[in-house]
């Protein structure tokens, strides 16, 4: 760095503890003590902070040997993942990690800490010089930015990866989904080409951005539609769970979703429950971030609400916007049949279930969503594996009832 030659700094000195005196009480001073504190024990070495390096990841994809030293005893919990990830996961608070990376050994010293805008976390690199730990940081990022086998969700005010949404995503089919008419081969048609045609687009002199919504009642295959095709699409997807938090207004937590989607171009961005999302005090910002200035190619954003009548005018009306609106109404008789009759070739040789009583059964369904229809099977079979002398049909007629009765309190 140039030496700016002066003979004011002669006269005005600051000490070394300023802004640790300065911030005193407030979290801020933290870092700045820990970083004077690294500092004056590195010597010669070089001391880089930096923030949300993803360094186990980094490791785990064989890209450095990580090894946590033991003094300072490392702070960490060990978490089980659950049911469907059954085994025990660290999670370090404070830990200094040693290093190899290109036959270079580092040190990365990770501290974790709570503030008013929740847990705050940074990482010190200390190196030989500032040169190699700006190279490590640099290639860390680099590598770990895209999501991986995994989908990144969007709360608390930050991105997270989350290998269990995508193992969900992973099981979702088109084959066990029924739609409307030929809706589904239109989704998937509109979006494989989408992806398939930048160089067109270009060509023509068309922003390759597309934005599609997701539209009708709940429990009708909105959310099965959106996983089915975030896989078969097969580019990196970003999910917003939720704008809430304590300290970071909407507007800010648009600017950093938005800008986490645009440096994983092409990818998806889903946005589900629009209506709960966008409101009157943040709409302006999205709509600036959808489609104002901010360049959004390769950006693909994917709705979904079940109350368009909550959604302003200028964005469910607005064609470069929403360029599709994709409605999924309540079932036909036609697809209620479709989908009963897929469930009666599943359960009849168990239950007895006869294909000619499907039809009564799809008539007396009217109203019925398919989230209602599926827990009109699942409810039969519960109830009916507690009887087996019971008739299959006569219990599903019994549920029919019943849940035409919740229906309507719900309503």
């Amino acid at each position: 760095m140039h030496q700016i030659k002066s003979t004011l700094t002669n006269q005005f000195y600051l000490k070394p503890a300023f802004y640790s005196q300065a911030l005193a009480e407030n979290p801020a001073a933290l870092p700045v003590n820990v970083e004077a504190l690294l500092v004056e024990q590195a010597g010669r070495l070089a001391v880089v902070p930096t923030n949300g390096m993803d360094l186990q990841r980094f490791a785990q994809m064989g890209l450095c040997e990580l090894e946590p030293l033991p003094e300072p005893r490392p702070i960490l919990e060990r978490e089980w993942g659950g049911e469907d990830f059954d085994e025990l996961f660290s999670n370090y608070e404070q830990v200094v990690w040693q290093v190899r990376f290109r036959d270079r050994e580092l040190v990365v010293v990770h501290v974790q800490w709570v503030s008013s805008c929740g847990f705050q976390s940074r990482d010190w690199v200390i190196a030989e010089n500032s040169d190699i730990a700006d190279e490590f940081i640099l290639e860390v990022n680099r590598k770990t930015h895209a999501p991986g086998e995994a989908i990144l969700v969007f709360s608390d005010g930050h991105w997270r990866r989350s290998e269990a949404l995508y193992q969900a995503i992973q099981d979702a089919s088109f084959e066990d989904l029924v739609l409307a008419d030929d809706l589904k081969e239109i989704i998937r048609n509109d979006f494989r080409q989408f992806l398939q045609s930048a160089e067109r687009y270009e060509k023509l002199g068309i922003a390759w951005r597309r934005g599609a919504l997701f539209v009708g009642p709940p429990g009708n295959g909105k959310t099965h539609c959106v996983r089915a095709l975030v896989k078969e699409l097969g580019i990196a997807c970003l999910y917003v769970q939720s704008l809430s938090h304590h300290y970071f207004t909407p507007q800010q937590m648009w600017q950093l979703i938005f800008q986490r989607a645009r440096g994983l171009r092409p990818c998806v961005l889903i946005l589900e429950d629009l209506d709960s999302l966008v409101t009157d005090d943040n709409r302006s910002f999205f709509l600036n971030q959808l489609d104002g200035f901010e360049h959004n190619h390769g950006l693909l954003v994917l709705a979904t609400t079940n109350h368009p009548d909550r959604i302003d005018s200028s964005i469910i009306d607005r064609p470069s916007r929403f360029d599709r609106k994709y409605h999924f109404p309540l079932p036909t008789l036609s697809e209620r049949l479709d989908y009963l009759k897929n469930w009666q070739q599943h359960l009849a040789g168990e239950t007895g279930w006869n294909e000619d009583e499907i039809l009564p059964l799809a008539e007396s369904t009217d109203g019925f969503s398919f989230a209602y229809l599926k827990e009109l099977i699942i409810s039969a079979v519960m109830t009916w594996m507690q009887d087996t002398d019971a008739g299959f049909q006569n219990v599903l007629e019994g549920q029919v009832s019943l849940l035409k009765k919740q229906m309507k309190t719900e309503a």
